[in-house]
C-alpha cells in the first residue's frame, strides 16, 4: 500500500507540474506547494510557494500557505531542539531555540528559553540573548514592566560584555526609540569608538544631537510610552511623513458622517482630532470619550500582555461605537445599530493612514 501510494503521489506531482507549466498562475503554483506538502515535503511545497510569490508577489492564497508551512517547519525543529537539549544540550541549540521562538513572536517562550539557557550555562552568550528577547518583547509590548527588564537585562550583558558592540547597538535602538537621547548618544560614542568613520553611525550621531533638546530621563521616557503607546522615534517619522505628505482626512470623515444612522466620524492622532457630525461641545465631548477609549484600550491590552489593540467595538442602546487603531492615529465611527460590514472596511481605511491634520480643539 506504501509504495502504491507513493506512485499515486509521484503522479499528482507531475501532473501538477505539467500544469503549473501550462498555465502559471497563483492556483497551479498553491496545487504543486499542497502536493508536496500531502507528501511530506514541506521543503519542497515552500520552495515552490516562494517561487510562485516572486512571481505575484502578494497574493494572499500563496502567502497564507507559505506562512503555514513556514510555521510548520518551526514547530518541527523546535521539537527536535527540545530532544537534543535533553539528551545533550550546548550553546547553539539554546541560542537557535530562542531565534526561532523570538522569529515566530513567540515573545514569553523566547524569554524562559534564553533564562533557562542562562540558568544552565551561566554564558555571557545566553545574557546577550536574554537581553535581545526582553528588548524585542518591550517593543513588542510597550509596556513600562516590560521596559525596566529590557533595561536591567541591557546592564547585565554590559556589565558582562562591556565593549560588545551588541550590547551597544541594543541600548542605543532601546534608547533612541523611548526618547532617552542623552542615553542613546553616550551607546553611539561609545560604538563609534569601536567603529570609527561608520557613515549611518555618523549620521545617526547627528540625528540625535538635533534631537538631544527633547532628551527625557529612562524613567520619564518609559512612563510616558506606557502611557502612550507611542515610541519617541514613531512620533518623530510620523512629524517628517507630515511634511513629506499633506493628505487632508476630512473628506473621507465627511464622507461617512453623510451616510443615514452615522451620528459621528472622528480621526484621532496625537493631541489633534477631527470630528464630522456633531458640532462645538459636542464634538469636543465626542474626541475627549474616543481618546480616553483608545488610550485605555491600549493600557489594558498592554498589560494583559496581548500587545497592540487593532480595534474595539461597543455596543449598547446608543447604538454601535467601533474604533480602529493604527500605529499613530486611530479612527471612529458612532452609528445606529450594528456596525455593516462596508462600514467596516471604510473604518479600516481610515485608522493607519496617519493622515496631517491641522490643531484642533479635543
Amino acid at each position: 500500500m506504501r509504495i502504491v501510494r507513493k506512485f499515486l503521489s509521484h503522479t499528482r506531482q507531475r501532473q501538477a507540474r505539467k500544469r503549473l507549466a501550462d498555465d502559471p498562475s497563483p492556483m497551479t503554483y498553491a496545487a504543486l506547494s499542497k502536493e508536496h506538502a500531502w507528501d511530506g515535503n514541506s521543503r519542497e511545497a515552500l520552495r515552490v510557494c516562494e517561487e510562485g510569490l516572486r512571481s505575484f508577489p502578494g497574493n494572499p492564497e500563496l502567502q497564507r500557505l507559505a506562512d503555514k508551512l513556514k510555521r510548520s517547519g518551526r514547530e518541527t525543529r523546535l521539537m527536535e531542539l527540545k530532544q537534543l537539549l535533553r539528551e545533550a544540550p550546548r550553546p547553539a541549540l539554546w541560542a537557535e531555540m530562542s531565534e526561532i521562538l523570538l522569529d515566530s513572536d513567540q515573545m514569553i517562550r523566547a524569554e524562559e528559553c534564553a533564562q533557562a539557557w542562562l540558568d544552565s550555562t551561566g554564558d555571557d552568550e545566553a545574557q546577550l540573548m536574554l537581553a535581545k528577547v526582553c528588548l524585542e518583547r518591550f517593543i513588542a509590548d510597550r509596556g513600562r514592566d516590560a521596559g525596566l527588564r529590557a533595561v536591567e537585562m541591557l546592564d547585565k550583558a554590559g556589565e558582562l560584555c562591556p565593549r560588545d558592540s551588541r550590547v551597544l547597538h541594543m541600548r542605543l535602538r532601546l534608547m533612541s526609540k523611548v526618547g532617552a537621547i542623552e542615553e542613546a548618544l553616550q551607546a553611539l560614542t561609545t560604538l563609534l569608538e569601536l567603529e570609527p568613520g561608520d557613515p549611518e553611525l555618523e549620521a545617526r550621531f547627528r540625528t540625535l544631537r538635533s534631537q538631544s533638546g527633547n532628551s527625557m530621563s529612562m524613567a520619564q521616557a518609559l512612563r510616558e510610552v506606557d502611557r502612550t503607546g507611542i515610541f519617541f522615534d514613531d512620533d518623530v517619522q510620523a512629524r517628517e511623513r507630515g511634511s513629506l505628505s499633506q493628505r487632508d482626512v476630512r473628506p473621507l470623515l465627511q464622507e461617512i458622517a453623510n451616510e443615514s444612522g452615522v451620528h459621528a466620524a472622528i480621526y484621532l492622532r496625537g493631541s489633534t482630532a477631527l470630528v464630522q457630525g456633531p458640532r462645538g461641545a459636542t464634538a469636543e465631548r465626542a474626541a475627549r470619550a474616543v481618546r480616553r477609549v483608545v488610550r485605555s484600550g491600549r493600557s489594558t491590552s498592554r498589560r494583559l500582555g496581548l500587545g497592540q489593540i487593532c480595534g474595539i467595538t461597543l455596543e449598547g442602546n446608543f447604538g454601535t461605537l467601533a474604533l480602529e487603531a493604527g500605529e499613530m492615529d486611530a479612527g471612529a465611527i458612532w452609528c445606529a445599530g450594528k456596525l455593516s460590514g462596508a462600514r467596516r472596511k471604510v473604518l479600516s481605511n481610515l485608522a493607519g493612514i496617519d493622515a496631517s491634520t491641522e490643531e484642533v480643539k479635543s
